[in-house]
C-alpha cells in the first residue's frame, strides 16, 4: 500500500487515518508507505520513502500533480511487488482484497473511470463517454510500468503541455491499462451530494451501500464534513449542510485527534 504526501494540502493525520483503515479493511500482511517530502507527525507503522526528484517547477505541480508520478520510479519497490496507490483523502469502507487479488490475477495496471455527469446515470457504463481515468486508486506490479516517470523525467515540460494532468498522461500510456470494476469506486461528491436545487429541498448525505472506497476528488474534504454545528461545505452547486454522520464516524474511528 502507498500513499503520497507533499506539501501542506494534507496534514499528516490524514495518512494516519489511511493506514489505519488499510489495516483494518486488508487481511494480507503488507506494508504501508508513503512517499513524501516530510515525515513530521506520522505513524511510526508508516513507512517513509523520500520523495524523488520531480523534474518540473513546484509551481506545476499542484496543477498537474505530477509528483504522484513518482510511484513508478524504477526502485521505488521491490520487483513484482503488488502496489496499491491509495490519494489520502478517501474513505475505506469494504474489504480491499479484491483490489489485491485483481491486480495479481490480470497485471496490467488499474485505474477508476472518470465519472460522468449525473445524467449519465440513466444509461449503462458502456454508453457513457469515455472521460478516462481517476488516479485516485492505482493498481499495479512494481517494474511494469516504470516507463510512466523515466518518460516524463526525459520530457517533463512536453508531456505537462501535452496531457496537462497526471491522470491523462497515466491513462493514455500504461501498459495493459483497464478501469477498476464499475461501483467499487465511489465519488462522494457525485453520487452521494444531491445537486442543486435537490440538495436545498434533501439535506440528508445518503451512503450507497456498493462503494468499496468513497473518493473525495475536488471538494469538499473529508474533515469539511467532520465539525459538529450548522454550517455549509461544497461548490456552489453541488453542497451540504453541517456534519455528516458517517464521515464523521469514520473520522472519529481512525483519528487520535480530537474533532
Amino acid at each position: 500500500m502507498v500513499c503520497l504526501k507533499w506539501g501542506t494540502p494534507y496534514s499528516p493525520e490524514y495518512v494516519n487515518v489511511l493506514a489505519r483503515a488499510v489495516r483494518d479493511h486488508l487481511s494480507y500482511r503488507h506494508r504501508f508507505i508513503c512517499i513524501t517530502d516530510t515525515s513530521e507527525g506520522l505513524d511510526a507503522e508508516v513507512q517513509v520513502v523520500p520523495l524523488p526528484e520531480i523534474p518540473i517547477e513546484r509551481s506545476k505541480w499542484g496543477t498537474g500533480y505530477w509528483p504522484k508520478l513518482a510511484v513508478f520510479k524504477e526502485g521505488m519497490f521491490a520487483e513484482n511487488e503488488i502496489v496499491l496507490y491509495l490519494d489520502v483523502d478517501i474513505l475505506i469502507e469494504q474489504s480491499l482484497d479484491s483490489y489485491v487479488e485483481l491486480i495479481d490475477r490480470e497485471k496490467g495496471l488499474r485505474i477508476i473511470r472518470e465519472w460522468n455527469p449525473d445524467i449519465w446515470q440513466l444509461v449503462p457504463v458502456w454508453l457513457r463517454p469515455d472521460r478516462g481515468g481517476n488516479g485516485s486508486v492505482i493498481g499495479f506490479i512494481a517494474g511494469e510500468q516504470t516507463h510512466l516517470f523515466s518518460n516524463f523525467a526525459r520530457a517533463p515540460h512536453e508531456i505537462n503541455s501535452k496531457y496537462g494532468l497526471d491522470q491523462v498522461f497515466i491513462t493514455q500510456t500504461a501498459h495493459n491499462r483497464r478501469y477498476w470494476p464499475e461501483g467499487w469506486n465511489i465519488s462522494f461528491r457525485r453520487r452521494c451530494v444531491p445537486h442543486w436545487p435537490l440538495n436545498f429541498i434533501f439535506r440528508g448525505v445518503r451512503k450507497p451501500a456498493c462503494g468499496r472506497i468513497f473518493v473525495f476528488h475536488g471538494i469538499p474534504n473529508p474533515t469539511d464534513l467532520i465539525r459538529d454545528g450548522d454550517y455549509r461545505w461544497g461548490t456552489r452547486w453541488r453542497y451540504g449542510y453541517g456534519p455528516v454522520s458517517w464521515v464523521q464516524d469514520y473520522w472519529k474511528r481512525y483519528s487520535r485527534n480530537t474533532l
